[in-house]
């Protein structure tokens, strides 16, 4: 059984409120270090991601974003098997006495990795060990973790012809290589389906196959992974992702608290001149 190599803290957003500014390209990329350093403390209860770095005029202008962390590193099945005992609500009062529901806000709880960024534009605002949220399992998600659920909605979308679902539903996984023969199949039925009259279940049955194929585990050689007992290994990660789509498609976004995708964009960053006259990044 393949081992799940890949870390996560649940974490809790708690602002953009660290801030620097340098003189030298140097200062910078030693003030980026110590950031990486203070990440990789176990015993640190914060995060300190996403670091703007814009260059204006000679001088070096930081925005760091605090997260507050509730769990050490862990696989994401770790995380769920302890999220999942639970609703939102309730989840967030676990944290009650640490939350940012001390000061009134409504909690931001997601679950976290961090992922080193740099856009080939190097004149580009670089964002240095971003956080990337994926979101969170609740107790109510647990159906969309199951297969036999799944299909169900696929065979819904289907039969009430949600051509717009199986777009999407392209579109969002189209970047896995390793499933481009069912995407191309999928976008292949559902124009036939608008302009041929294909049987509706064709649709189903090709967004099944991409299901089956996307949720697998791969080893490097893009071989699929057995168990011991010779059926394929269910890549967990993979799992969550297409289920979440499936959970998120009818959701508004300005319903939900929380991001949804790994790479939202985060607030926009307000600089706060200290007595000083400078920008100071602190870490706790």
């Amino acid at each position: 059984m393949k081992e799940e190599k890949k870390r996560y803290f649940l974490v809790e957003y708690y602002g953009n409120q660290r801030n620097a500014v340098v003189e030298t390209k140097e200062e910078k990329d030693k003030l980026l270090n110590e950031v990486r350093k203070f990440n990789e403390r176990k015993k640190s209860s914060f995060l300190l991601g996403n670091i703007t770095v814009n260059q204006v005029g000679d001088k070096y202008y930081l925005t760091g974003h605090l997260y507050k962390k509730y769990t050490g590193r862990m696989t994401i099945s770790e995380i769920d098997e302890f999220t999942s005992k639970y609703t939102e609500e309730e989840l967030a009062m676990i944290f009650k006495d640490e939350s940012m529901m001390i000061n009134g806000c409504a909690p931001d709880i997601n679950i976290a990795y961090l992922e080193t960024t740099t856009p080939e534009d190097k004149k580009q605002t670089k964002y240095e060990r971003g956080v990337r949220y994926i979101p969170v399992l609740y107790k109510d998600d647990l159906k969309y973790m199951d297969k036999s659920y799944i299909r169900k909605c696929l065979y819904f979308h289907a039969e009430i012809k949600d051509y717009e679902f199986f777009r999407d539903l392209a579109n969002e996984f189209d970047v896995y290589h390793f499933v481009g023969d069912e995407i191309g199949e999928l976008r292949q039925v559902i124009d036939k389906c608008i302009n041929q009259g294909m049987d509706l279940t064709q649709l189903y049955i090709a967004a099944n196959h991409l299901y089956e194929k996307f949720i697998c585990e791969y080893e490097r050689d893009e071989s699929l992974t057995r168990l011991k007992d010779g059926q394929y290994q269910i890549s967990r990660r993979r799992l969550r992702d297409f289920g979440f789509f499936v959970k998120f498609y009818n959701i508004r976004e300005s319903k939900l608290n929380s991001p949804l995708r790994y790479n939202k964009p985060l607030p926009k960053s307000e600089f706060e001149i200290e007595e000083s006259g400078q920008l100071k990044l602190r870490l706790k």
